[in-house]
Parts: structure tokens; sequence; C-alpha cells
């Protein structure tokens, strides 16, 4: 799996780096304000930040992620189910087959496979049913992406991509917090140089949300 460069503008986005220091995020009703991780004073203003004392270590820090609306579990769910024919016409894909992913996180996991290969550009998405664990690990800054806090439709999402791939198309994630210890991914991997990076994040968000609006039909 891959992902890409900062992209700012995005609802509730919070960049992560790997092992770098991360903001958390506090969401409230009224609306939100980040504050850094450190040692915090007796009464902190709005977005101001502290910083380790001398000799402290930096506390590992993480995102926290906006409750979700309700819980869409996934045990159940067939992926290849997540895009009906209209939405799979509006996306111009032209086959898709079951299958089972083989990473090393989440090998075994059910996915589907979704391709567009009747005409260039050709690309595929993969919708995956993650049930081992949420889209918080994205966030912890311990794994090789380059990850933003995003939305999609009424849920929190995490946008990611393998770090450092700058303007290259690598593939590119879009995990949805659909449940506790639960996430469906939807990925898209490109094929020739037909698409920029954010360009292809873009489709995967595209993608994502068509099959949300379709999995809250499913549970």
């Amino acid at each position: 799996m891959a992902i890409a460069t900062t992209r700012s503008g995005r609802p509730w986005g919070q960049r992560v780096r790997k092992r770098a220091l991360a903001l958390v995020v506090t969401f409230a009703v009224a609306g939100c304000t980040a504050t850094q991780a450190g040692t915090p004073t007796p009464t902190p203003g709005e977005g101001e930040t502290t910083a380790p004392t001398s000799g402290e270590s930096p506390t590992k820090t993480s995102t926290s992620i906006p409750p979700r609306p309700k819980s869409l579990k996934l045990d159940s769910i067939d992926p290849c189910a997540l895009l009906t024919a209209d939405q799979r016409g509006g996306l111009k894909v032209d086959t898709f087959r079951p299958q089972t992913n083989n990473t090393e996180q989440y090998r075994g996991a059910k996915e589907c496979a979704f391709e567009i290969s009747a005409q260039a550009p050709y690309y595929r998405y993969y919708a995956t049913v993650v049930t081992t664990e949420g889209v918080e690990v994205w966030l912890a800054g311990d794994r090789n992406v380059d990850a933003d806090l995003i939305s999609v439709g009424d849920f929190a999402a995490v946008r990611y991509d393998l770090a450092g791939q700058g303007a290259s198309a690598a593939p590119c994630t879009v995990a949805i917090d659909v449940a506790q210890g639960q996430q469906l991914q939807i990925r898209t991997t490109t094929s020739g140089k037909d698409f920029t990076q954010d360009e292809v994040c873009r489709m995967s968000e595209k993608a994502a949300g068509l099959a949300l609006t379709t999995l809250k039909t499913l549970v």
C-alpha cells in the first residue's frame, strides 16, 4: 500500500508522519481545537502548546478519532456487494471479483477487486473489510505512511499512502471508521502515469463514499 504528500483543507485534517510528533485533536459539539502533546500547564489557552521540561522524554502522541454516528459492523459483509450496479457504472467498473487480502497486516481479510480494464487508462479499486483493528493505527506514527484524518460522508476516515512518495501515483487507501476495531478500506491502484497522486487519492475518496452509502443499507 502506498500514499502521498501533505494535502490541506480536509475536514479534521491532521498530518501524521512516521516517528514525528502528532497533533492531538479534540472534537467538541461546538467545533474543534488542536493542542500540541507535551507537559500540560494548569490553564493553557486555546491552541496553546507546551514543551517537555529539560530531561523529560517526549510523550508518544496520538490523534483522537471523532465519534462515529453509528456502528456499521463488517463481520458478515460481502465486499463485492459494497458497490451497486449503478455505482460500478458511475466508476466505469467493467468487472469485479472476490478475493482475500494478501498484505502482512490483513492477510486473509475479505476483499473485492473492481477493475476498469475495457479501455485505458486502466486502474482498480479494492474494497477490504478489516475486522482486526480500527483506523487509529494509521495515525499512531509508527507505520511507514503519510496519513490524513479526513471525513467520508458523516464518518471519520484516514487517507494514507506510502511515506515519501511525493507526486508519484502510488496506491492510495481510504479507511473509514465504521465500528470499534474495524475499518472499511477502499484502495485505488493505477498503471502507468495516467494520474497524479492527488487524483488517485480523490478516486479512493469518491469510491469510499459510495461504498459507505451502500454499507448503510446492508447492516
